[in-house]
């Protein structure tokens, strides 16, 4: 995340854009660039970027922080039960874990605007379903292994459905089409059904 951030402020001669994974990041550049001179750049700034960690500066790295409201009732989390049983909890214990913990986003991927989060503890990992819907619906929050995810458009999908979010994660008219970042932190906070329709 860094080295993706010295990049995306002080790019070099051919370079086009990079993109974070979970523990690589793609750097894309012109056809025309000497690789050598790409691998040389990279490798002295990469080495930056780990003496700038290893020295305790947060500087290069800003944190965006989301509070990201979600109804958990039962009209919108489709497996919130279900979840709650294979993992010998509550409901309310289910919901109290998954709104304490600041995730931070690791990739956006699968479809625009998938923001691929973790990490959930143990208690609530859960397999993917074993017949994915056809359709899950815009603004589900789910789970699947030790991740946390938000469908940001109706789409099919094997993860476990805890709730929904009225905040739209994908909008191809705004310069940023994604609402999340890749390194971006969010945290879960649990609405009634009326405040959800509230932001309708």
């Amino acid at each position: 995340m860094r080295l993706h951030a010295s990049l995306e402020e002080k790019s070099f001669d051919g370079f086009i854009e990079s993109v974070p994974a979970y523990s690589s990041l793609t750097v894309y550049i012109k056809e025309d660039v000497s690789i050598e001179k790409v691998e040389t750049t990279l490798l002295e700034r990469y080495s930056q970027c780990i003496a700038s960690a290893s020295t305790n500066n947060t500087n290069s790295i800003q944190l965006v922080k989301h509070i990201i409201p979600v109804c958990y009732d039962a009209e919108f989390g489709l497996d919130l039960e279900e979840v709650a049983t294979t993992c010998k909890l509550s409901i309310q214990e289910v919901i109290a874990i998954h709104t304490s913990i600041a995730f931070r986003v690791y990739m956006i991927g699968f479809v625009p605007g998938f923001a691929y989060m973790g990490t959930l503890p143990i208690s609530l990992e859960t397999k993917r379903k074993n017949n994915p819907r056809l359709a899950v619906p815009e603004g589900s929050v789910a789970i699947a292994g030790l991740q946390t995810g938000i469908y940001p458009a109706t789409i099919p999908g094997g993860w476990n459905i805890l709730g929904k979010t009225p905040v739209k994660m994908f909008d191809k008219r705004k310069e940023s089409c994604s609402f999340l970042q890749a390194g971006d932190i969010v945290q879960f906070k649990s609405i009634t059904k009326k405040e959800f329709e509230s932001y309708l």
